[in-house]
């Protein structure tokens, strides 16, 4: 980070997509507090000198100013949460400022712009966020927990746009007017977003 001239960074809990059982789920959560933690001892044990993490906007002009490098942690696919909606609590807890709602794969939350076959997944499962997915998105607001429609369906992010109280990031998104990728963003999902304030 010192040497590429990056102060601060989003350190990623990412567990990627399987089958949505029970099974999965706990071990989806697992995956992810194994992560959290990992973050938490490079921070805390063994470079407390040199990286702090940031639980605030005000912490990273702290942390800055007094010579250290910021961490901040985000979540890279909401299918860490299974239908528990009481874990995104837990995961605020643990540093999370902002959830990717799905990765490549459909979840409970979201339909994904990018559906796996391997998962089974049709073209579209919810046809944009779920009912449970708005739930979510809702309580994201609620904790503070900055909602990003990376990865998701055109149709997801536009039904997290319209939930949202809040603004909403897409924190690794491209245009598709540049690039025609599914996962990029259309002139319609950016006007959105532009008009979300995100």
């Amino acid at each position: 980070m010192r040497v590429g001239g990056l102060d601060a960074g989003f350190f990623i809990v990412y567990v990627r997509q399987t089958q949505r059982t029970p099974a999965n789920y706990r071990a989806a959560r697992e995956g992810a507090i194994t992560k959290f933690d990992a973050i938490h001892r490079m921070a805390e044990m063994m470079y407390p000198d040199q990286i702090e993490i940031a639980y605030r906007a005000d912490d990273v002009e702290r942390i800055h100013a007094a010579g250290k490098l910021v961490a901040a942690i985000g979540i890279e696919n909401g299918y860490v949460i299974g239908r528990d909606l009481s874990l995104l609590t837990d995961y605020y807890a643990r540093g999370a400022r902002y959830m990717t709602l799905a990765h490549n794969g459909h979840n409970d939350i979201a339909d994904s712009a990018q559906p796996r076959d391997t998962l089974g997944d049709a073209p579209e499962e919810h046809g944009g966020l779920s009912p449970f997915g708005e739930e979510v998105v809702v309580e994201m607001n609620r904790l503070g927990m900055m909602v990003d429609i990376s990865h998701i369906s055109k149709n997801a992010a536009l039904d997290a746009i319209r939930v949202t109280r809040a603004p909403v990031i897409a924190s690794h998104s491209s245009t598709a007017a540049v690039q025609p990728h599914v996962r990029n963003l259309d002139d319609e999902a950016l006007l959105a977003l532009r008009d979300n304030g995100g």
